[in-house]
Parts: structure tokens; C-alpha cells; sequence
């Protein structure tokens, strides 16, 4: 019984942290209708600068870092839509054609950071880094415990942002009805382009938690980014929510499937449990035409 407990509080450690970098991704194919590939990389990016480098140069906590990741990616995911995505959003096979640039630019990230960086996997050596707490017989990583608190922060920001502020229900509007906002003065670039940096910012600072605990390297994206988009399928797609409760789903089966497969199938167990699901209720979680939150 214990080790089920266990596994269902790391499931649940693990599949925030998902959630996170799934809802960024949801926010952008909510919202542009595009299939963002180089999204993980954007994540392993972050965890490299500012998390590992501020650590190592500057001795800034990486949990800091998460933090200083958000305003550096929006920046960066702000120039990567006005350079490279904007002018194609309306054209035709546009959702090809952005699938395209995304996919060069993922293995334009990775190769980057290879170069620069090596591929050496690295880790955060920080005291947290292997510590636990003890809950009984049950222990719980410090620093996904920490991470935990700190996406769930993230998370209620950017539902926030979403449906507090005037930017956040234009993003919304756009998703629901980009017409619309057009014939009401509405500037559907500028909407799109933030949009798509705070789903970048998010994931970056996501990101940055996540190599608190895991070891990383410039190729990491590819092991994660299935899972994401796993994620917001289960979720339905463009529903930010339902990203979230996907990723934490996703979380639990692949530590729940460690009691009984080897750890080398806990994929196969994630994408049997989703199409399972999906043959069920084909539209996810909260899928529903339009749908942002």
C-alpha cells in the first residue's frame, strides 16, 4: 500500500510539472492554431540559461531563476512569432507551413545548444537537489516538492492574466472568434504575438523547476515533447484546463505503471491509457470548439 501511495505522490509531482509546460503549449494552439514543435526546446533552453548558468556564474537558486526565465521568454517567444510565424497565420496551408518552421526551429534550438554547451547531461547540485521529506515509510523529493508549489503559482498566473486583464480576454476573444475581433478594431498580430510569448514564458520558467530534480541535455526536448502534446490531446486540445488535468493524468499513469511494467514501457502505458480514452470521449477531457479555459 505504500508504495502505491508513493507512487501516487510522485505521479502527482511529476504531472504538474507537465502540466505546466502543456498549458503554454495549449494557450498557443488555442489561440493560433498552430502546432508548436520547438515548444520543449524552449523548456531545455531555460534550464540551461538563466537556471544552470545563473547557478554556476552567479549562484543564483534555480527556483529564482524560474522566475527570472519569464520576462527573458517572453521576449524571445515575442521575436520568434514577429519573425517567423506571424506572416504565414491566414495563408494558405498555414498550419503546415507553421509545422515546418517549428520543427526546424526545434532542431535549430538543439543543435545550437549542442554546440555551445556539449551534450554532457547536466544536473543542479543544489542542497534540495536528492533531498527528501520523510511521511511515514513514504518519501518525497524536496525539490519537486518545491517545484510543485511554485507551478501551481505559475499555473493560477496565468489563468489569471487570461481572465483578468484586458490582454488576457482579447486572447480569449481571439480564440473564440478572431473575426470578430477584427471587425472591432481588434489587432489580431499583436493578440497572437503575446499570446504566444506568455505560452513560451510559462513553459521556460516550467521548465527551469523541472531541471531542479531531473538531468538534462540539448536533446531532452525530444523525450518530453511527446508527452506534452499527449497532454493537451487528453485534455482537448485547446482547452488550457484540460492541458492541465492531461498532464497530471499522464503523470500519474507513468508512475503507477512503474509497479508493474518496467520502467523502459511506462510510455507505452501513457499512450494505451490515451487511446483508450480517447476512443471513449474523442473530443478530451474539456474539448470544446473555441475553447481557451
Amino acid at each position: 500500500m505504500g508504495m502505491i501511495i508513493e507512487a501516487i505522490i510522485s505521479g502527482v509531482l511529476v504531472g504538474v510539472s507537465y502540466a505546466v509546460l502543456a498549458a503554454g503549449l495549449s494557450l498557443i494552439l488555442g489561440v493560433i492554431k498552430i502546432i508548436n514543435f520547438a515548444h520543449a526546446e524552449f523548456a531545455v533552453l531555460a534550464m540551461y540559461f538563466p537556471t544552470y548558468w545563473f547557478l554556476n556564474w552567479w549562484g543564483i537558486d534555480p527556483f529564482i531563476s524560474a522566475f527570472i526565465a519569464l520576462p527573458i521568454f517572453f521576449v524571445a517567444g515575442y521575436i520568434t512569432h514577429r519573425l517567423l510565424i506571424e506572416k504565414f497565420i491566414g495563408a494558405p496551408e498555414a498550419e503546415n507551413l507553421t509545422l515546418i518552421i517549428t520543427m526546424g526551429l526545434s532542431l535549430l534550438i538543439s543543435n545550437l545548444m549542442l554546440i555551445g554547451w556539449s551534450g554532457t547531461p547536466r544536473i543542479i547540485n543544489q542542497s534540495y537537489t536528492m533531498a527528501t521529506f520523510s511521511l511515514g515509510d513514504i518519501l518525497i523529493n524536496r525539490a519537486q516538492t518545491y517545484s510543485l508549489f511554485i507551478s501551481l503559482v505559475l499555473i493560477a498566473g496565468l489563468f489569471l492574466v487570461l481572465n483578468k486583464t484586458f490582454i488576457g480576454k482579447a486572447i480569449k476573444a481571439a480564440a473564440d472568434d478572431p473575426e470578430g475581433c477584427a471587425y472591432m478594431g481588434i489587432d489580431l498580430h499583436s493578440v497572437y504575438a503575446f499570446a504566444f510569448a506568455l505560452g513560451i514564458a510559462v513553459t521556460a520558467a516550467g521548465g527551469s523547476l523541472m531541471a531542479t530534480y531531473r538531468p538534462f541535455h540539448p536533446f531532452f526536448g525530444e523525450s518530453i515533447i511527446i508527452i506534452l502534446f499527449a497532454s493537451v490531446i487528453l485534455g482537448g486540445m485547446t482547452s488550457i484546463t484540460g492541458a492541465v488535468l492531461g498532464g497530471l493524468i499522464i503523470g500519474l499513469v507513468q508512475q503507477l505503471s512503474f509497479l508493474v511494467i518496467p520502467i523502459a514501457l511506462q510510455n507505452v502505458a501513457v499512450f494505451t491509457i490515451l487511446v483508450l480514452f480517447l476512443y471513449l470521449r474523442p473530443e478530451g477531457i474539456l474539448g470544446k470548439k473555441g475553447r481557451v479555459v
